[in-house]
């Protein structure tokens, strides 16, 4: 018998837009769409028909059929040219379609996709739309999944209708040659002789262009249709390519599609997309063809990224026929956490240890690398246990190694020379002696991700540890190739499964803020939900050159150091606020005040010398100076450079005030040290001099210093461990070490004043200002 019509519908705007989210510009729908024309391309579906889209343009999921009909009318098509839309039924849905012959619809056909459980309900559906004027095809998904009983009632109640087409889908891409060619049987046999047979492939077993011979061979005398997309563009391992089809078919079916312009099309558009968005053939995409299941089921298990092969495969394996078809999230997270919590090891460890000094845990993001400086430092100071999670530092030996994923452990442990060292969750397979077991059942109650800080945080907080110190939990960034610290192949490339991952993280570390106090030492996605805790240090030196025993000097009767103490405690913002000083008087003072007060060693140069001493005894995240000679100071002042680093964080690691000044006497006075600041407020430098000079003929606005600053622990543990620089020596301002290191430091313009005690003489200056502001006490 002489074969009849075979005719190609490219899905690439369909199909395809499952890799980008059917984000495609409007003018590149026009140019794929002219392309397909010229290439010869007969049946060209454009898109979803979505009418809870809410994107008019820019999309090919269509909200409606007039959005679709305004950007059609650009394209070029002939009448030989077929446009469909895809819809996803469901026995709810609601449309409202224009009838086909409406003046202006462009729009001539409808595939209907349905699952096996609606194939009664859909076909009234697809009556309507026939009535309308629509050719209409129908696609069962995962054809294969129905008996041949099944299969041949659809077939008969499709024949009472005019469809234009009836599909084999193969939703999964599990079907070789031999499941092709019995469908086809049962189709060819049962269908109508005036409806075509189309076939829709996925390439998960590498099998699309195969299983499209065969689908042709066994075709004799019907009207076909295959579909196929450019580059084979689509979900997961995507589907039969366009342009490998169309030469074959011009090559022994007498077929005269153009290729050019369907390389065109990859090589202006597709492959840009490919770049950035993955589809083609993976194990995941084969474990899903092989068991017949939903695709995602197996990417689920896959970007966990803590599964063997092996294990992924017994899961699957565990799916019934019925759970296989419709991905149901809850059903895999089930049996991929029951999996894991079966115990593959018995509990030795209680991580008592992990109480008797501070805890450092590293991560494996960037930041690890980039703050490798500060880490040492820490590390330095502190002294803490430090542990590695699921992998090895390079530049670092830690005291211990935890691991929660069975891949990180497989990839590391044998390097790991002392096994003593290794402490695993009992979920992990190994046949290693001498390595500490924690139950996973117990690191993972209340998890709401599956993420080995998360883990290692709940086993710290059952062990009644009260503090840890983060390194290397940076979070993913979706605009970066790899978010680890060394070259980690084994990695997630799902943008939208890492914003999930980051939105759990958050919310996870959000729960643990009443738990454990955690304090992150790198920059992290998640520091917002830790809190930072803030102490004001006011420095209090009784031996000062100029005036010596002035923190307990009277000013109206009251010492100064209990009157800036009572005006810094006014503050909303500070968690705490303490008295530093290397002076007994000060300390009894303070005592019989009930300030709190901490002794200090006489060594201190500076005041932010003795703030550095006063961080290793109190662990908070900043430490705001409150210069123990300012006894007016506003509390304003303190509020606002806190509310500063909440904005900046760590992008500098020291922060200040300046006013500007509108006294002649104190541009001029040595005792005001006027700043110079950038574009940006940050600090180029203080003087004791008026600067900066003014050579132009304009107003030179002065600037100066208020004596408020706030420092990161890092910040300070770097002020402790160098030196006075050059610039600080000559001009004796203590924040031009931190500059003349090379660091940054945030300037912030208060309108609030302040008056700082350096000679004898200030006092009167201070005790004018509060008779002038009626200020008491």
């Amino acid at each position: 018998m002489i074969q009849k019509e075979i005719k190609l519908l490219d899905c690439t705007l369909r199909d395809g837009g499952y890799v980008n989210n059917w984000n495609f510009d409007d003018l590149h729908i026009i140019s794929i769409v002219n392309s397909l024309v010229k290439a010869n391309i007969e049946n060209i579906e454009c898109g979803y028909l979505d009418p809870n889209n809410k994107y008019s343009k820019n999309s090919t999921r269509f909200r409606n059929v007039s959005d679709f009909n305004k950007l059609a009318k650009e394209f070029n098509t002939t009448r030989n040219t077929n446009l469909f839309l895809m819809i996803d039924y469901h026995p709810n849905i609601e449309l409202n379609l224009p009838v086909f012959s409406m003046e202006g619809n462009l729009l001539d056909g409808i595939r209907i996709a349905f699952h096996k459980n609606d194939y009664v309900s859909v076909l009234p559906f697809a009556q309507e739309l026939i009535n309308q004027g629509y050719k209409i095809c129908l696609q069962p998904m995962n054809t294969s999944s129905y008996s041949d009983k099944e299969l041949i009632h659809l077939l008969q109640l499709a024949n009472k209708l005019e469809i234009y087409s009836f599909y084999i889908v193969d939703s999964f891409g599990s079907m070789d040659q031999h499941e092709v060619k019995r469908l086809f049987y049962l189709v060819e046999n049962n269908l109508n002789p005036r409806i075509r047979i189309g076939l829709h492939t996925h390439n998960n077993m590498q099998l699309a262009f195969a299983n499209s011979i065969e689908f042709l061979k066994q075709n004799q005398s019907r009207k076909v249709m295959i579909d196929s997309s450019i580059s084979g563009m689509g979900r997961g391992a995507g589907n039969l390519n366009t342009e490998i089809i169309s030469e074959y078919l011009n090559k022994y079916k007498g077929k005269s599609y153009k290729i050019i312009p369907l390389l065109e099309v990859m090589d202006n558009f597709i492959e840009a997309i490919s770049k950035e968005m993955h589809w083609g053939f993976s194990a995941s995409h084969y474990l899903s063809a092989v068991h017949r299941c939903h695709p995602n089921y197996s990417s689920y298990l896959m970007n966990k990224k803590t599964l063997t092969i092996k294990a992924i495969n017994k899961i699957l394996t565990s799916l019934n026929d019925g759970e296989k078809i419709l991905y149901n999230k809850a059903i895999i997270e089930e049996k991929y956490f029951s999996y894991l919590s079966k115990r593959k090891q018995p509990n030795n460890f209680d991580g008592t240890l992990f109480k008797r000094q501070k805890v450092l845990a590293l991560a494996s993001g960037n930041t690890i690398n980039m703050y490798s400086e500060e880490i040492n430092n820490f590390m330095k100071e502190h002294n803490p246990l430090v542990v590695a999670l699921n992998f090895l530092p390079n530049t670092v030996n830690p005291n211990y190694y935890f691991f929660s994923n069975q891949k990180r452990f497989n990839e590391y442990s044998h390097k790991i020379t002392d096994k003593e060292k290794i402490i695993i969750t009992s979920n992990i397979e190994t046949n290693l002696d001498s390595i500490k077991v924690v139950d996973l059942n117990l690191v993972s109650q209340k998890a709401i991700v599956d993420n080995v800080a998360v883990h290692f945080i709940n086993f710290l907080i059952a062990s009644g540890v009260k503090s840890v110190t983060l390194a290397g939990i940076d979070g993913y960034d979706i605009n970066k190739v790899n978010n680890y610290s060394y070259e980690e192949y084994n990695r997630v490339f799902d943008i939208e499964e890492l914003k999930e991952q980051n939105d759990k993280l958050l919310e996870q570390f959000n729960s643990f803020v009443k738990k454990i106090s955690i304090r992150f030492l790198t920059p992290s996605l998640f520091e917002s939900s830790s809190p930072k805790k803030y102490m004001g240090v006011i420095p209090a030196r009784y031996k000062s050159t100029r005036f010596e025993g002035k923190p307990l000097a009277l000013i109206d009767g009251i010492p100064m150091i209990e009157r800036t103490y009572l005006q810094a405690k006014k503050s909303k913002a500070l968690d705490s606020l303490v008295v530093a000083t290397d002076d007994k008087r000060i300390k009894s003072f303070c005592e019989s005040k009930n300030i709190p007060v901490v002794m200090t060693s006489t060594s201190c140069l500076t005041g932010t010398d003795r703030i550095a001493e006063v961080s290793k005894l109190y662990d908070y995240d900043y430490y705001i100076n409150i210069q123990g000679d300012e006894p007016i100071i506003s509390p304003e002042n303190i509020d606002l450079i806190i509310n500063e680093i909440n904005t900046h964080g760590k992008k500098y690691i020291a922060y200040n005030l300046f006013k500007e000044i509108n006294s002649g006497e104190e541009i001029d006075s040595d005792t005001i040290i006027k700043t110079i600041t950038n574009e940006q407020n940050e600090l180029v430098y203080m003087s004791r001099l008026p600067v900066p000079f003014n050579k132009s003929e304009g107003h030179v606005t002065f600037n100066k210093q208020v004596c408020v600053y706030g420092f990161s622990k890092e910040a300070l543990d770097i002020y402790s461990n160098s030196k006075k620089t050059r610039n600080e020596q000559f001009e004796d301002i203590e924040i031009l070490r931190i500059i003349d290191l090379g660091y940054k430091v945030k300037m912030t313009e208060t309108k609030y004043d302040s008056i700082a005690v350096d000679r004898p003489e200030d006092i009167k200056k201070v005790e004018r200002f509060l008779d002038a502001n009626k200020v008491k006490i």
